[in-house]
C-alpha cells in the first residue's frame, strides 16, 4: 500500500497493493465511518476491482501519525 497526502489539500490517497506485504499499517490507522466534514472515495480499475481510496478531510479522520508518515504530493 502507498500513501501520500497533500496538506494543502487536505487530501490523503491510498493505493492498495494485491500483494502480501507484512509491512502493512494495522487497521486502526483507516476509520469506520468519516467524520463530520471528511469523505472517502473508492477507486476501481476497468475490472471492477478495488485499487485504492481518497480520504478529502483527511486530518479529521486519520490520526497525525499516519500522516506524518505519508509521502507528499501537491497538485499537478
Amino acid at each position: 500500500m502507498r500513501l501520500t497526502y497533500d496538506p494543502e489539500l487536505d487530501v490523503a490517497h491510498f493505493r492498495l497493493d494485491v500483494s502480501t506485504d507484512p509491512s502493512l499499517p494495522d487497521r486502526s490507522a483507516v476509520p469506520d465511518a468519516p467524520a463530520a466534514g471528511a469523505h472517502i472515495d473508492a477507486e476501481f480499475d476497468a475490472a471492477g476491482f478495488l485499487v485504492g481510496f481518497e480520504v478529502l478531510g483527511a486530518h479529521l479522520v486519520l490520526r497525525p501519525d499516519v500522516l506524518a508518515a505519508a509521502e507528499r504530493s501537491s497538485r499537478a
